[in-house]
């Protein structure tokens, strides 16, 4: 039988790309370099960022006309005290005090992971993407970029490619593995005092007269009760007590068909929703992202619960999901719920010298895994293995590459 003869020309030059926009990129070729927990950074979700929030930017590494990888760029809240804001997430380095970023990956994403090939180029295409990166910042009056809320695992491989790069632990995200039994298997492993708690959660939600049902947002009446249960939340909680915002981001998911893949799961009482979860599916996760309430006419009777951390296990085994995705905050109430933390750093790279040395990256990153050690010590199970490589806080610990 006749054999292609191999190819032995060495590969093309890989170069930066600067599109206007992640719209600009072909998106097949983007969500090629997608993995099923990396949703927040999908083409689709990132269009629709941007429509709804305003233009952002992104950055490509290409050979040859294949995508080998690209990210999105905006410009973080650097004056604003929260999750996008350095000194927030790092009081004790004081480095973070003074400098301003260019914040890389999804728009208020608490999740990313690396959108780049997985063959031989990766390593040359990261570090196509981390010199556009800092071309960008220098072209903006910027101090330096920083990639946060990254698996730690690709926190690493990063660091592991620029030499100034420096890796820190800044949170934790949370996800269920769901079980085939669904929620009654799940509650089946928890200890006997966190199952009588959810019992009793799920009992308070009927005996209130709450039926849970799971409606598709791409019916328009849908979205439009979902955004104002989740607006009266998001006031609640210092956020803006104007549906628009909500609508309108609903209104930039259909038009890039990320809508198609929301559903609401809805506590009703008396014929009417009192209580959303906003879910969205990708490849086979189940993603909570919005949850609201009409505190103006009901009095809350455990529907959070049951809708953000039960009801969500039963759809997800239902439906063939084997991973249902919880992001950051509220990390007590997640694990109580079942739900396992894994470690989320943030990449800085200032344009000149380092953000801080490797040994006080290690100390402040074995710190940091203590801290969440101590956090989940009445649950040590809550706590994922990779935890266990950043223990160390010597010079040559994982921490900075």
């Amino acid at each position: 039988m006749a054999t292609t003869p191999r190819d032995h020309r060495r590969p093309g030059p890989i170069e930066a790309g600067f599109p206007p926009s992640p719209a600009a990129v072909d998106p097949a070729r983007w969500d090629r370099l997608i993995g099923p927990d990396n949703f927040y950074n999908s083409s689709a979700w990132v269009r629709a960022l941007e429509l709804a929030h305003g233009d952002t930017g992104a950055l490509t590494a290409a050979s040859g006309g294949r995508l080998l990888g690209a990210l999105s760029v905006w410009p973080g809240e650097n004056d604003e005290p929260g999750l996008f804001h350095l000194p927030t997430l790092f009081p004790d380095l004081a480095a973070a005090r003074s400098a301003r970023w260019l914040w890389l990956g999804a728009r208020r994403s608490t999740y990313n992971e690396l959108v780049r090939t997985r063959g031989e180029d990766r390593d040359r295409a990261l570090e196509v993407l981390l010199e556009g990166a800092l071309r960008l910042a220098r072209d903006r009056g910027l101090d330096g970029v920083v990639l946060p809320y990254l698996a730690a695992g690709d926190a690493r491989e990063l660091t592991r490619i620029h030499p100034r790069a420096v890796v820190l632990l800044h949170d934790a995200d949370a996800n269920v593995a769901v079980p085939a039994g669904g929620y009654a298997e799940q509650s089946a492993r928890m200890s006997q005092p966190d199952r009588t708690h959810r019992r009793a959660e799920r009992r308070a939600c009927e005996r209130g007269g709450t039926t849970v049902e799971w409606r598709p947002l791409a019916h328009e009446d849908v979205a439009r009760q979902a955004a104002a249960l989740v607006t009266q939340t998001r006031a609640r909680h210092g956020g803006t007590s104007d549906p628009a915002w909500m609508l309108r981001s609903f209104a930039a998911q259909a038009t890039t068909g990320v809508l198609d893949r929301a559903v609401g799961c809805f506590a009703v009482r008396d014929g009417r929703p009192v209580a959303v979860n906003v879910c969205y599916t990708h490849h086979d996760r189940l993603y909570g992202r919005y949850f609201g309430f009409d505190y103006r006419a009901a009095q809350p009777r455990s529907e959070y619960f049951v809708l953000c951390y039960q009801a969500p296990v039963d759809y997800a085994a239902a439906g063939g999901f084997h991973r249902y995705r919880l992001a950051v905050s509220a990390w007590q109430i997640k694990i109580r719920q079942g739900a396992v933390l894994s470690p989320l750093a943030a990449v800085v790279l200032p344009l000149h010298g380092r953000f801080c040395d490797r040994r006080t990256a290690a100390r402040h990153n074995a710190l940091t895994a203590r801290l969440w050690t101590g956090r989940c010590a009445a649950r040590p199970w809550a706590l994922a293995p990779e935890w266990n490589d950043w223990a160390q806080d010597g010079p040559d610990a994982p921490a900075s590459g």
